[in-house]
């Protein structure tokens, strides 16, 4: 286990229930605080002191049916060639605002590749490298990073994982709460692209403010449609869901401030980035 800069008791109800109930157990278990404050940096921080043959992740927000790991060595024994197995998660979520950010993020109601779920060959790590210390986007970089090696990786669809309660966030306020979280360390990551897009992009409003405000209708219009789009893209099947009025307008509107959370996140990520090029 690793303590990832938590903020409530259950560190310490891990070390107790360590000390109490597993010390004569032949499974040695570990709980780590290597001061690491995000999911990429911690799970690299478990593989670091990890000893076996094979690393499994696992994550204290998601349910996992007990025999899981059994299926997936399974899997993996089946192909000598394979260096990683992965289960999926299916993101249902709670309420419509929930549904909706899962919509525009994992896709409603779709079977996605997750790396809590995958067991991997721990060699994969010494050619594909750490995960790195991000609060979000680690896993797919990494996951690109092992395709592009040639790391054979096995999908087995038989391991399925899902949220305990919230998937994304209860409500509008949360969800611009959570999208300036994940983007503000981006740039950290070395992807630029989708910072500079979403700056660009806001800049270029302002002369159509002062210039031309009556394209602003069709520039909303066009927004609309593309955000729609790519929900859909992403929930397949599952934007059927989303074809009723109330629940549509829940679904541009959640849209709109996830990409309102996610410019002032980049916002604020290109200032952090320029007070540390200062200060050194």
């Amino acid at each position: 286990m690793v303590n990832s800069s938590s903020t409530d008791s259950s560190s310490e109800i891990v070390d107790e229930w360590i000390a109490t109930k597993v010390n004569n157990s032949s499974i040695k278990f570990k709980n780590l605080h290597p001061g690491t404050n995000t999911p990429g940096g911690s799970m690299a921080a478990g593989v670091d002191v990890a000893t076996s043959s094979h690393i499994a992740f696992m994550d204290c927000g998601l349910t996992f049916t007990v025999d899981w790991l059994a299926k997936q060595k399974s899997a993996l024994d089946k192909d000598p060639s394979a260096s990683w197995v992965i289960g999926g998660l299916i993101t249902s979520g709670e309420g419509i605002v929930d549904k909706s950010a899962i919509a525009h993020t994992y896709g409603f109601n779709r079977f996605r590749p997750c790396m809590p779920s995958a067991l991997l060959k721990k060699q994969i790590f010494e050619s594909v490298g750490r995960l790195k210390d991000l609060r979000a986007g680690f896993d797919a970089q990494w996951m690109r990073d092992a395709i592009r090696l040639n790391e054979k990786r096995i999908i087995n669809r038989d391991v399925v994982v899902s949220y305990l309660g919230t998937s994304f966030a209860p409500n509008l306020w949360k969800v611009f709460t959570k999208s300036v979280l994940y983007a503000r360390p981006t740039i950290n990551s070395g992807n630029y692209i989708a910072p500079c897009v979403y700056t660009a992009a806001a800049t270029a409003i302002i002369p159509l403010v002062i210039y031309a405000p009556k394209l602003l209708l069709f520039g909303a219009l066009a927004y609309i449609g593309a955000r729609l789009a790519l929900a859909c893209a992403k929930s397949r099947r599952g934007c059927l869901y989303f074809m009723r009025p109330d629940r549509l307008v829940v679904l541009i509107l959640t849209g709109a401030v996830m990409d309102f959370g996610k410019l002032t996140g980049y916002l604020r990520g290109f200032i952090d980035k320029f007070n540390t090029r200062r200060s050194n």
